[in-house]
């Protein structure tokens, strides 16, 4: 609803008529040709009268607005202040760590299932519902634990209970599956035991610490094992070793995480840098959900992912990235030695 040509009154200046407005000002033309700028919505009201009262809906609805607006501003200035700090005490302890012997295996990979949700040519997925395809092998020929349980959307989605639509709306509010929101909120998850004495009571992930590196791994539709690869990692902020939620969750330094996109996670291969101390060769994830890697393999992951990253929007934070893990880890960044894992020792036999 436009404002220019409507008449005002104003308590010193009497009566004029507003011949510029936009949502920040307003300029009027009083009757001695003297024209002045008024801030837009606060001085109607207070100093100008509008005499077509029909606006004053407007008007109100614009000064709710423009309170909102700087709400958000505010609270995303304390929010900034907030991190800031945050931040500060983190590095502080992270500088009294150098100092402390800490734990070379503190870092883990998680096995993910393969979520093409939101997938695009700079991101892999894990950002919303997977395809029906993606659905139908997770549920038919994987068959996850809780994609083939009666009460996961998916599942009822895929048997007709439910409609798409109301499948993505629902992702949108609450998650469908840990991996529908997994680069979202950018959390992993340690899972429950699904039987034995701890049955239901969640997994706990002993030797993981903060300040450590979270990568997630996932493998495509139907290839092999050797094939794993690392589509995302993190700096993990905190470790919560199942509090009061039904699992327990690691979450992100908001500073230190990094995702790859399809192309790049296939060059950054999980069985390059990952062994099992008592079988080298064998190249086998198991049932479980994760693997402890060592500071070595964790570094040897961030280079070659400063490598990948290279000449992209992301190559800064790569490298920073990198150079941040090595600092806190007490690694030469030159001294980081070739990986050594079953791939790499497949191909050195050839």
């Amino acid at each position: 609803m436009g404002f220019v040509g409507e008449l005002v009154k104003h308590v010193v200046f009497g009566e004029g008529k507003i011949i510029e407005h936009n949502n920040d000002f307003i300029k009027i033309s009083f009757n001695n040709d003297d024209v002045k700028d008024f801030i837009y919505p606060d001085a109607i009201g207070v100093y100008l009268e509008l005499e077509n009262k029909d606006l004053l809906k407007q008007v109100e609805e614009d000064k709710n607005t423009k309170i909102k607006i700087e709400e958000e501003k505010k609270l995303k200035e304390e929010l900034k202040k907030q991190r800031e700090i945050e931040e500060k005490k983190i590095e502080e302890k992270d500088n009294v760590k150098k100092t402390k012997k800490v734990k070379t295996d503190s870092n883990v990979a998680f096995k993910c299932n393969y979520c093409d949700g939101g997938s695009n040519n700079d991101s892999i997925g894990y950002k919303g519902v997977c395809s029906d395809e993606i659905i139908n092998y997770n549920v038919n020929n994987i068959k996850h634990i809780w994609c083939r349980d009666p009460d996961c959307d998916c599942y009822q989605y895929l048997h007709n209970d439910i409609s798409r639509e109301y499948l993505e709306s629902k992702c949108k509010k609450a998650n469908v599956c840990y991996e529908s929101q997994m680069l979202v909120d950018w959390r992993a998850f340690a899972g429950v035991n699904h039987s034995g004495a701890n049955k239901g009571k969640p997994r706990k992930l002993r030797n993981v610490c903060s300040n450590s590196l979270a990568l997630l791994t996932t493998r495509l539709p139907n290839d092999k094992e050797k094939n794993r690869f690392i589509f995302a990692a993190f700096l993990i902020l905190e470790n919560y070793e199942g509090d009061y939620k039904e699992e327990g969750y690691i979450a992100a330094n908001e500073r230190y995480r990094i995702e790859l996109s399809l192309e790049e996670a296939k060059k950054l291969k999980f069985w390059d840098y990952y062994f099992n101390q008592k079988k080298p060769e064998k190249i086998v994830f198991g049932s479980g959900l994760y693997r402890y890697i060592s500071d070595i393999q964790a570094a040897q992951i961030l280079k070659k992912i400063c490598e990948i990253k290279k000449n992209t929007a992301d190559e800064e934070l790569a490298t920073k990235f990198f150079e941040h893990y090595c600092n806190i880890k007490n690694l030469d960044i030159k001294e980081i030695p070739n990986p050594n894992g079953p791939l790499q020792r497949v191909a050195c036999a050839v």
